[in-house]
Order: structure tokens, then sequence, then C-alpha cells
């Protein structure tokens, strides 16, 4: 099957060891340089990255940051919107009270001085009624039993009177 061929071994060497000669020669420092150059560019893509990485986070964080103020901005906004509400509230429902009680007064004045004229033009009625009883007591001479019924009449005639003003 296979055979050891001392030439064939030797011309094999010789042509391996004058291709990595020239490979060594001319291929060996560009293929280097390749590689390093491809190395440097990578190392320099990944401090690009990570810079980019970097200045990415510190953004996240400084919007973050500036969202964190807003938020708090609005939610005292709100605070204050809350608190002149219920300033507002309590300005209007103590007005609202004051108005009441002034009303309520007024009219309580009123009620008094429409019971005082009430009193007056009853006690008109009742000194009228009085002089008419009292006249017509003088024109006639009444006899007991005619006395006790005019004075009956009168005091219902004012009862009356005094229920009609109620």
């Amino acid at each position: 099957m296979f055979e050891a061929d001392p030439g064939l071994i030797i011309w094999t060497w010789i042509c391996f060891i004058t291709l990595v000669g020239l490979l060594a020669k001319f291929a060996y420092k560009p293929i280097v340089a390749m590689i390093e150059s491809r190395a440097i560019s990578i190392k320099e893509e990944l401090e690009s990255s990570e810079k980019a990485r970097q200045d990415a986070e510190a953004l996240l964080v400084q919007y973050q940051s500036q969202l964190d103020e807003g938020r708090a901005e609005v939610q005292k906004m709100i605070e204050e919107g809350r608190s002149v509400g219920e300033k507002l509230k309590r300005e209007i429902v103590d007005k609202a009270a004051e108005e009441s009680k002034e009303l309520v007064k007024k009219a309580q004045e009123e009620i008094e001085r429409e019971k005082k004229k009430a009193l007056m033009e009853l006690q008109e009625q009742v000194a009228e009624l009085s002089v008419q009883v009292a006249s017509k007591m003088i024109s006639e001479t009444l006899q007991q039993k005619d006395h006790e019924k005019l004075i009956e009449n009168a005091l219902a005639q004012v009862k009356e009177d005094y229920a009609k003003t109620q």
C-alpha cells in the first residue's frame, strides 16, 4: 500500500521548507500586520462600544433624574391645586354660612317688626272696641244681664280679631 521512498521524502521536506521560507519572507509580515491591524480595529470598536454604552447609561441616568424631577414637580402642582381648591371651598362655605346667618337675622328682625305691628293694631282695635263698648254703655242704661252679654260679645270680638292676626 504505502511505501516510503527516501527520495520522495527528501524532496517533500525540501519543498515544505522552501514554501515555509518563502511564506516567512514574503507573506508572514503582511499576514501578521493584517492580523494586528484587525486586532487593533476590534479593540477600538470594543472601546468605542464600551464608551457608547457608558454614555448611554449616563444619559439614561440623566433622563431618569429629569423624569423624577418632572414627576415631583407635577405632584407639587397637583398638591398646590388641591390646597387652593380646599381654600376656595372653605371660603365659599364660610361666605355662604355668613350670608345665611345674615338672611336669618334679617328674617327674624322682619318677623319681630311684623309681630310688633300686629300687636299695635290689636291694641288699637281693643281700644276702639273698648271705646265703643263704653259709649254703648253710657248711651243706654243697661241691666246686669245686658251688661254681661255686652262684655261677652266684646271679648269674643277681641278673641276673633286676635285669631285673625295670628
